[in-house]
């Protein structure tokens, strides 16, 4: 976006379509744009908790604002297509105009302690429950030639990863691949394709995978500073905002961003310069601590998997 553009993101009046709506990123970001007037659609698959959430956006919201949850399993396309459509029934069959890719988990593991279940499930809870929402909206929007955005959520563990993060960082690499060429395919329809890289968010679905998080993985992340949601949603709107493709919550992320951006379109290209700057050498010694703290943690997970019989016996 130019410097002295205006604007194209203006929630007010639009439809909205969050997929996990109900907790963390999605809820802060559906109070948003409730507040701004939006009309919003929250996906997720817990009946009970989405309900809830719906009372509470419909008692912030204006009497002529449309607001509904939709119970759905995003990890199925026909699932994903069919909530899509029924979100658009009380707009006359007309797709939403922002769709907020926010669904997903993480139930960090070593990979050798991960069941091939698990290890699927990592790519379903990452990669395909937003995909399939995606693939569902760009044909819907490209027929009906309406002019929204899709914005897709990864994580800095889609620039970079590390042990523990195997189930994980797979399908959030993945999201970014499928970002970069959607922004570009979407140029010939004018539809704006965002991808948003946050660090760590505070709130359930951060407690919950610290309940699988190996002691290495936790020894790594130990000074990282959780952003509460609020805070998250408000840089995502930020950057949209200011036009930005890649966006993000910490100068980290941008750093990584920088050193891995595959030559997608740049931010502030002064300040960008100055990351790159400052990431060519603050992230190869990030890297070479994290590498020291995993072979810090080896005596303690060799003795675990000898505990736990995971080692061959050798023959005799």
């Amino acid at each position: 976006m130019g410097w002295f553009t205006k604007s194209d993101y203006q929630p007010k009046g639009k439809h909205c379509y969050i997929t996990g709506g109900t907790q963390g990123l999605g809820k802060a970001l559906a109070e948003s744009l409730v507040r701004q007037g939006a009309h919003v659609t929250v996906v997720a698959r817990d009946v009970a908790k989405g309900k809830k959430v719906e009372a509470e956006l419909k008692s912030i919201a204006q009497p002529d604002q449309i607001i509904q949850f939709i119970s759905a399993d995003l990890t199925s396309p026909l699932s994903s297509l069919e909530s899509l459509v029924k979100a658009s029934e009380p707009f006359n069959g007309r797709v939403p105009d922002y769709i907020y890719l926010c669904a997903g988990f993480s139930k960090p593991k070593y990979m050798v302690d991960s069941s091939l279940e698990e290890f699927q499930a990592g790519f379903d809870g990452t990669y395909w429950v937003s995909a399939y929402t995606a693939q569902a909206a760009v044909k819907l929007m490209v027929k009906q030639r309406v002019l929204g955005k899709i914005v897709f959520v990864s994580s800095f563990l889609g620039y970079t990863s590390f042990a523990g993060y195997t189930n994980y960082s797979p399908g959030k690499y993945a999201l970014r691949g499928l970002a970069d060429a959607l922004r570009s395919e979407m140029l010939l329809h004018d539809i704006k394709i965002h991808i948003f890289m946050p660090c760590g968010i505070a709130g359930p679905g951060y407690e919950a995978e610290n309940e699988f998080k190996p002691a290495v993985t936790l020894k790594i992340e130990e000074d990282d500073t959780q952003i509460p949601p609020e805070q998250c949603a408000k840089a995502l709107e930020t950057g949209l905002r200011k036009g930005y493709y890649q966006i993000t919550d910490n100068i980290i992320c941008d750093f990584a961003r920088l050193r891995s951006n595959g030559g997608v379109p740049t931010n502030n290209f002064f300040a960008d310069c100055f990351y790159l700057l400052v990431s060519s050498c603050g992230l190869p010694i990030w890297r070479m601590t994290a590498d020291a703290t995993v072979r810090k943690g080896r005596n303690e997970v060799h003795a675990d998997y000898e505990a736990r019989g995971i080692y061959e016996q050798a023959s005799k």
